[in-house]
Order: structure tokens, then sequence, then C-alpha cells
């Protein structure tokens, strides 16, 4: 039997791929690679929803001291001016999606040099005294390790004051875990064992995340399949990831612009190649915010089975002036013309209402 049909048997009989197997994926044909994607994709979530959540990102502040390379929204990046939303500010922000019918908030701030614990379990106490449904889904891992650093506390600690405040979960953004790359262009950021300290950390306290790949800043295939491999240890660890999300980095208005942008195809390979190789998540996002409706469509019939946020706000992306702005009306349609069937869903993926649209304008 030929190398690639013995892998083809495997990955739709539920077969775990290697990392070798996973890195010659990405020279198979897409529409090769997305049939099988979406084969490993009916094992783990047979049916044919597609599921989205009413949440706002707010971004509370852009002072940060990581001043991350890739980054186009910290103060100083390019003519972004500083600035501080004040407690009422937020709260009032959060007032408008709960009386839209959201249910996540994802709080996003950076490495601020000023700010201590207490500056964030302020904030927390105070949304879930007045909006105490509304999912907190916040902060990042290089932020909790920011705060431990900043209060001078070990990280159990910090992690375990948060969530008594009212955090609820956290986004494992994870950039790319290439060490290579992030001493290059994050360097004051957490490395990949941080991130991994910082994950199973939030485990011990019992709280849920997700994991990220931002990829396209000089990293090679072999460094790809690398960040995969962290990302399925800690889950078989762990079993804390809820989903996993993929995206591009856009070099627009970053220190790295200039350097060619990851394509179309690229994407689309990721997330097959993320479905097959990540077994053990069930959700797989495609990544519309930052690579556009229409190959987002494509991606759900490539392995990705959600749409992630119906975002109130969002001001990272789009300070990198490549962002897409969508609603609910857009989600709904993409996905029905992509033949599978729109759910509104919570943030633990548990199915609100599926008949979207109706309820929630």
């Amino acid at each position: 039997m030929k190398a690639k049909e013995k892998l083809r048997r495997k990955i739709s009989s539920g077969g775990r791929v290697t990392p070798a197997e996973a890195l010659g994926l990405f020279s198979w044909d897409p529409l090769e690679l997305g049939a099988a994607a979406d084969e490993r994709r009916k094992l783990i979530h047979p049916d044919e929803t597609v599921g989205f959540i009413l949440d706002r990102i707010i971004n509370y502040t852009n002072i940060c001291e990581a001043a991350c390379d890739f980054c186009a929204f910290h103060a100083g990046a390019a003519a972004l001016k500083p600035y501080e939303l004040s407690l009422p500010e937020i709260l009032a922000k959060v007032k408008e999606l709960s009386e839209r019918g959201g249910t996540q908030v994802m709080l996003q701030g950076g490495l601020h040099p000023r700010h201590t614990l207490g500056t964030y379990t302020g904030m927390l106490r105070e949304i879930k005294k007045r909006f105490p449904a509304v999912c907190l889904h916040s902060f990042s891992p290089s932020e909790l390790d920011h705060i431990s650093k900043k209060s001078a506390l070990p990280l159990d600690r910090v992690i375990g004051e948060l969530q008594a405040a009212g955090l609820d979960s956290v986004p494992g953004a994870a950039d790319l875990l290439v060490d290579r790359i992030r001493a290059r262009v994050s360097p004051r950021k957490i490395n990949k064992a941080g991130w991994v300290k910082v994950m199973r950390a939030l485990h011990a306290r019992g709280m849920k995340s997700s994991a990220t790949m931002t990829y396209g800043m000089g990293e090679t295939l072999t460094e790809r399949v690398g960040h995969l491999k962290t990302v399925r240890e800690v889950q078989d660890e762990t079993g804390m990831f809820r989903a996993f999300i993929p995206w591009s980095f856009s070099p627009k208005r970053t220190k790295l612009e200039g350097m060619a942008p990851a394509t179309g195809i690229d994407y689309l390979k990721i997330v097959a190649v993320s479905r097959i190789f990540l077994d053990n998540i069930r959700y797989i996002q495609a990544g519309w915010l930052t690579e556009g409706l229409k190959l987002a469509q494509i991606a759900l019939a490539m392995g990705a089975n959600d749409m992630g946020g119906v975002l109130t706000e969002e001001k990272v992306v789009q300070a990198t002036g490549s962002g897409t702005k969508a609603g609910m009306g857009d989600f709904i349609d993409l996905i029905r013309n992509a033949g599978k069937i729109p759910v509104l869903r919570d943030s633990d993926y548990k199915v609100l209402d599926r008949r979207p649209g109706k309820a929630h304008k």
C-alpha cells in the first residue's frame, strides 16, 4: 500500500497522525486535503451544525510593554495614541452587549506597566455585579504572567483571585509557539514553556481555555507542526481547550511591514491540517475576521465547524487595516450557503438557539 493511501485511511478511520505525517499533508492538493479533513471533522462532530456566539472584545487600553513587532495596535506601533477606558466606559460597553442578547465579553489590554492585580479584580467584580450572566472570557496567558510579575505574587494565586472576582475562562492566545520566532518578534512576552505553564495553572483551577495560532511570521512548515504538537500535548494532558483558532499574520502597519502575507491556500491548509492533527479538539474556528467571509466559508468544508463571535467591537485586527466586519445575518447566510446549519451557542459551545436570527436582531 502506498504511503499516501495508508495515511488517507488512517485519517478516515480516526488514527492519530504523527508530526512527520502532518508535515507531509502540506504537500497534498488542497481539495484532497480538505476532503480528508472534512472526513476527520465528521468523526468528532458528525452533525452539520456550525456555531457562533454574540460577544464583544473590549480593548480597554493599548498601552503595552510587550510592543511586539507583529502588533499594529499597541501605542507607538503606528499612529495610534495611547488610551485607557474608564470603568464606566467599560461597563457601558458590556451593557450594550447585554441589551443585544450577547453572552460573552473578552477583556484584552496587553501588558500594562502600571496595572496591578487589584486593577483587574476590581474590573471583573464590577462587571459581574451588574451583569452576572455575562461570561468573562478574558485576558491572555501573557497578561496573567505579567500580572503575576507586576504584583510579585505566584501565578496560581493570581489566577485564583481573578477567578474569585468573576473571571470564567481565558483565551489561550498563543501567537506562535516557536521560541525562535518569539525571540525575534515578541521577546518581552512569555516563551513556549511559559505559555504551557499558564495553561497548566489554569487547568489546576478548573478553568477552560482555547488555543490559537498566528502563522506567517517567517516560520517553517516544521515549526508550524511543532506549534500544533504543543497544543495537542497540552490538550492530551488537560482536556481544557474548547477550540482551536488559527489566523494569518497581517504585516500592515506593523514593524514587519513589507513581509509577504500568507495566502488563502496557506490558511485553508492550516485549517485542514489542524483538524486532522488535533484529534482531541472538537471545534476548529473559521477565521473570518482576518481571512474574510468567503475564505471562512470555504474553511467550513475543510474541517472548520465554528465561526467564533459576531463581534460587537474589535480593535486589534482592525488596527492593521485588514479586519472584516460582519453581523448575525451575514453569519447565518454564510453558514446556510455552505450547506450547514447555523446555531447560536454560548461560551461552553452549548447550543442556545437552533433558529438564530428570530429573537436576536
